[in-house]
């Protein structure tokens, strides 16, 4: 599975990416990811969620998860389904940690 995430927005539009392979990471942590994309129901989550043109400097994640059978990218503002922010949140992580080790 391969998962691509990117933050951008803000007030300061500092841009976050990373793209990350469950096949290259350590088990536990591939069971993780896949766990909180299972959670999150996240094939089934429509395109775009809480995309409010008032939020000017609101953050916008987009996360698109691929496996051999399916592609889906949702793209959030505001206003994601709990287990969805947790997913977001973990990536916000990791791509911070893939910056520093740049």
């Amino acid at each position: 599975m391969k998962v691509e995430f990117a933050r951008s927005g803000g007030f300061a539009n500092i841009p976050l990416t990373v793209t990350l392979d469950t096949a290259s990471m350590p088990a536990a942590m591939a069971k993780d990811l896949e766990g909180k994309i299972a959670a999150a129901d996240f094939f089934h989550l429509p395109g775009t969620i809480g995309d409010n043109a008032e939020l000017r400097d609101a953050q916008r994640y987009t996360v698109t998860v691929t496996t051999p059978e399916r592609r889906h990218t949702v793209a959030v503002t505001e206003g994601a389904p709990p287990a969805l922010q947790a997913l977001v949140d973990h990536l916000v992580v990791a791509a911070k940690q893939a910056r520093s080790t740049r």
